[in-house]
């Protein structure tokens, strides 16, 4: 999905990576920069130019996570039994197809990851922490046509019922919308199956939802199996990203994800370390 859509920033100056940055998001709602400066003044100033950048989850810690920029989230590896909660981002596995901030009223527009350090990739294929990224469209597409006996329905549901459900560790007005809707933005080039989701990493919280709903036990049905399509290998794309890779997503049109990662190991005279992989992530509205 990223081939074509990667611009190296080698040797390119700051307006030059700009102006390819917001050429790329404005027709795809995407943008992939390679070889961007691992600087945190030039990545806040870019992502500035696409929206307001949010404060980051702990705005005002004196956590390392939160230190770096009052809109950076450092997303680290942590060693199993670290002192402190653990973020999800943090522990070893795999995260499941997902949209950012799924539960809020004001859900950023777009997310920004920038690899910063890329860690252990030495593993086999899938367990290298790679990043996954999908169209809710095509998901929406895969359903109508592996589901044809249920696909009314499910589109009905997914539509029409508007849900909400409270955040796992945030106090935020929650949203109201649909679990499908419309995209808050146009898109220069339309496409088939422009759609936006709410899908949370754990969908036991729409279970939980769905309780509250009249007919919520069939809507979960529907749930279920766009979750499913989602995180089939055949229709999300999995991509490695190396120090310097950029990314912007659109948060309405885009899941994302992650593959399995392994945060700590021990060498062969039991000394354990830590997967030096870190990520800065930025929410824009």
């Amino acid at each position: 999905m990223f081939a074509h859509l990667a611009f190296d920033c080698s040797g390119r100056s700051p307006q030059e990576i700009e102006t390819a940055a917001l050429a790329s998001v404005a027709e795809h709602r995407l943008a992939y920069l390679r070889n961007f400066p691992v600087d945190v003044d030039r990545y806040t100033a870019l992502l500035s130019r696409l929206g307001d950048l949010c404060p980051n989850y702990a705005a005002g810690s004196t956590k390392s996570a939160y230190t770096l920029h009052e809109a950076v989230n450092v997303v680290r590896c942590r060693a199993p039994h670290a002192d402190g909660p653990e973020r999800v981002q943090e522990k070893a596995g795999s995260l499941p197809m997902h949209s950012g901030r799924s539960f809020a009223r004001r859900r950023p527009l777009f997310l920004a990851m920038l690899m910063t350090d890329p860690g252990w990739q030495d593993f086999d294929p899938g367990h290298n922490g790679e990043s996954l990224i999908v169209r809710w469209g095509d998901v929406l597409a895969e359903l109508r046509t592996r589901h044809p006996e249920h696909w009314a329905e499910d589109l009905r549901l997914l539509t029409g019922l508007a849900m909400s459900f409270p955040a796992s560790h945030l106090d935020e007005p929650p949203s109201g919308l649909p679990f499908l809707y419309l995209p808050g933005t146009p898109r220069r080039t339309p496409v088939a199956d422009d759609c936006a989701a709410r899908l949370p990493q754990n969908l036991d919280r729409l279970r939980k939802a769905a309780e509250s709903l009249d007919g919520g036990e069939r809507w979960f049905e529907a749930v279920t199996r766009f979750q499913l399509i989602a995180n089939d290998p055949a229709v999300r794309h999995s991509y490695v990203m190396r120090s310097g890779d950029l990314v912007v997503i659109d948060n309405d049109r885009y899941g994302h994800g992650r593959e399995e990662v392994v945060a700590a190991r021990a060498d062969g005279a039991g000394a354990q370390s830590v997967n030096p992989r870190t990520i800065w992530s930025v929410n824009i509205q």
